[in-house]
């Protein structure tokens, strides 16, 4: 027993002095340059879901100032996606150089998701002409639905299930702020409507998924000005010569509403590249505070205490949305 006790390793029960391990200083220094780098994303991040839901927020408002002045939705669409083609080649001028070295198989990409868009936007048009104004302003922002099973199924991303309830939080504020509480019994429209919300999330998703090896200024650049001239292309077979008559009425409206738009789609973007199309698109929720803001500012609208509660429920989920991340 004794001999067996001696082989045992002997454990002092006096306090002992901590000991303290050499750090690595070069690890040390790495991890904090990536804590402040991950944090400059964020802030670049949160700079842009702001930036494209301030501008589509003000766009709205502007775009039925637009249409209370006379202007038909069709002429509209057409004069500012000819405003918009004109505004991307000047700012991406830098970008045109680089189509050469472009391969087949991206630019068969880049022009899947030029296509995507306008057919979007068309289908849009058409889906509003045969529902309320208020039906369609809640069911373009089922978006984020769809983004769910596209991520995962295109990029492989899984979400978790706070950024879930989340996002479900923010859709029912957007209801409650964008219909007052109260929808109209679903119409024909309405299901062209939901299905614009989901090319819009395949368009996010695809966007994202080419994005590893297109510069992002040349996604946004195929998105942007490849739609405007498809459906600048599309809308005179439908009007006719009302299209190009209509391209200098209203001329303050449609400028200022292509600047918009740009500016919008550009932020949208880069924080899909930084955050991806899931946070994005459920942040972009938060374009219908800065709408009521600016038709409170800008047409007198005012916010009732159902339309209240729905813009605290955006404002709550989005901040905890925006945290967690």
């Amino acid at each position: 027993m004794q001999k067996n006790m001696q082989n045992l390793p002997f454990v002092s029960t006096r306090a002992t002095k901590p000991v303290f391990m050499p750090l690595d200083k070069r690890k040390l220094k790495i991890n904090r340059f990536n804590c402040l780098y991950i944090g400059k994303i964020n802030k670049i991040a949160l700079a842009y879901l702001t930036g494209t839901s301030l501008f589509y927020g003000l766009l709205i408002v502007i775009q039925k100032m637009g249409l209370n002045f006379g202007l038909d939705p069709l002429s509209f669409s057409f004069s500012r996606s000819i405003i918009v083609i004109f505004i991307s080649l000047i700012f991406f001028s830098p970008q045109l150089k680089k189509l050469k070295s472009i391969k087949r198989y991206e630019l068969r990409d880049l022009v899947i998701l030029g296509v995507v868009s306008a057919s979007a936007i068309l289908i849009l048009f058409l889906g509003q002409n045969v529902t309320t104004a208020v039906n369609a302003g809640f069911l373009t922002r089922l978006t984020p639905l769809f983004v769910l099973p596209l991520a995962y199924i295109l990029l492989k991303e899984k979400y978790p299930k706070s950024s879930i309830f989340f996002m479900f939080m923010m859709l029912i504020g957007a209801f409650l702020l964008i219909t007052d509480g109260a929808m109209t019994i679903p119409q024909l429209g309405d299901l062209l409507i939901i299905f614009v919300a989901s090319i819009v999330a395949f368009q996010n998703v695809f966007a994202k998924k080419i994005m590893d090896g297109i510069s992002t200024d040349m996604v946004i650049f195929f998105r942007v000005c490849l739609s405007a001239l498809l459906i600048v292309m599309f809308i005179p077979f439908i009007l006719g010569h009302q299209s190009i008559n209509a391209l200098f009425s209203g001329l303050f409206y449609v400028v200022l509403t292509a600047i918009l738009y740009f500016l919008s789609v550009i932020c949208q973007y880069r924080a899909i590249k930084l955050v991806g199309p899931f946070i994005t698109t459920t942040f972009f929720l938060s374009g219908s505070l800065f709408s009521a803001l600016f038709a409170y500012i800008l047409l007198g609208e005012i916010l009732s205490p159902v339309q209240w509660v729905g813009a605290a429920g955006i404002l709550f989920a989005g901040y905890f949305l925006i945290k967690k991340k």
